[in-house]
């Protein structure tokens, strides 16, 4: 079946490098059947079973990457082997059980790799590997983009009024994402004060912050998982179906980036997700229970349900401004590609994924300085989030 050597050499090499990946994930760590030692107080038996379990959940995130990549992978390989070019030829020329085996084992093994990649970085180096790494897939794409501007610049189709325009757009733009990143409600919170024995305890003020973008970039990413599901089945049906039933086209063309319904289904979506994926990583009824117990209480706000109650509805409207903020700058793409025919992709997912990136890492780097007893790089330039 496999006639080329080069095939078997690739075979191999892809195979060595989910194995390496394989037995990276399952090296062995501190688990429960390592018994401790008796002399371990409870909480740091506390600590290595907790410990022991997220080392436990990561492997199985691992398995699951490797999995979902095999099934992607197949998907993929059929998409291609019904792809034609211009004259009607097929691209792939010998489709079958070997270009799938092939592209399966390929897109796996790369994906192993960039996994362990990434999980070297954040142990080994700074910020997280993943993040970095998608960072820089991002970044890389930026020289094209201007090569394009200034082609359509050189041939006359963009004038140097609309460059800088679209300029001081970009920088008005991602000055915004830098500003609503950083930027928090603060929930003014109290401490009584204790007295155990001739000491006194609290009595301090704090703030509990809420961040207005809380969920982050994954409201996007979902919203536009599940736009691409009715494509992606779409790719599984023969041709003849699709030609024969005129509906089926018509929602297939609908869901294009380009249309009306596709981004205003896009920008529900997205609202979405920003109040569920909230509501998942933060309880009110838990931040109010903690509050209460150690003495903590909003000014003004009886503890327990109406703190809890309160902080829900604070969170609800910042949430709301959160979501319009992601809708506005991931539907900015199609404004901007299939409106005013910019020849670069900006904005969306993508711009902000680059602007957490980077400033985690900048935060990171200058949390290592000031724990070093250096100085922040820049003393007026520190984000106001870590004060």
């Amino acid at each position: 079946m496999f006639q080329n050597k080069k095939i078997h050499t690739s075979i191999f090499a892809c195979l060595a490098v989910v194995l390496l990946a394989g037995c990276q994930s399952a090296a062995p760590g501190p688990g429960p059947a390592t018994a401790p030692s008796a002399r371990k107080d409870p909480a740091a038996l506390m600590n290595d079973y907790l410990a022991a379990g997220r080392q436990k959940i990561n492997q199985y995130t691992r398995y699951g990457t490797v999995v979902l990549s095999i099934i992607q992978g197949f998907g993929i390989a059929i998409s291609l082997e019904r792809m034609t070019g211009p004259g009607g030829e097929n691209i792939v020329l010998n489709p079958g059980f070997a270009f799938r085996f092939m592209t399966i084992l390929t897109l796996t093994a790369g994906t192993a790799f960039i996994m362990w990649l990434g999980e070297q970085i954040t142990e080994r180096g700074l910020g997280n590997g993943i993040s970095l790494i998608i960072f820089a897939g991002i970044v890389a794409g930026i020289p094209s983009a201007f090569g394009n501007t200034l082609r359509l610049y050189s041939t006359g189709e963009m004038s140097p009024l609309f460059i800088l325009f679209i300029f001081v757009m970009m920088i008005v733009v991602v000055a915004v994402i830098v500003f609503t990143e950083q930027g928090q409600r603060r929930i003014p919170v109290q401490y009584a004060k204790r007295v155990v024995g001739r000491k006194m305890y609290g009595g301090q003020n704090t703030h509990l912050p809420l961040k207005i973008n809380m969920s982050g970039v994954i409201p996007p990413i979902f919203a536009s998982s599940i736009l691409m599901f009715p494509l992606t089945i779409a790719q599984f049906l023969p041709p003849e179906t699709l030609e024969s039933n005129a509906w089926l086209r018509a929602i297939l063309t609908s869901m294009g980036p380009s249309e009306i319904l596709y981004n205003l289904l896009y920008v529900l979506f997205i609202v979405f997700f920003c109040y569920f994926y909230t509501a998942v990583i933060f309880n009110p009824v838990d931040v109010a229970d903690n509050m209460k117990k150690y003495g903590g209480y909003i000014p003004g706000i009886r503890p327990g349900k109406k703190t809890s109650d309160y902080i829900d509805r604070v969170l609800t409207r910042i949430t709301l401004g959160g979501a319009m903020y992601v809708a506005a700058v991931c539907v900015l793409p199609s404004i901007l590609i299939y409106r005013f025919n910019i020849p670069f992709y900006f904005g969306g997912t993508a711009l902000l994924i680059v602007v957490g990136v980077a400033m985690d890492t900048i935060s990171q780097m200058e949390s290592h300085m000031l724990s070093r007893h250096y100085e922040g790089f820049m003393k007026k330039g520190q984000l106001k989030g870590r004060r």
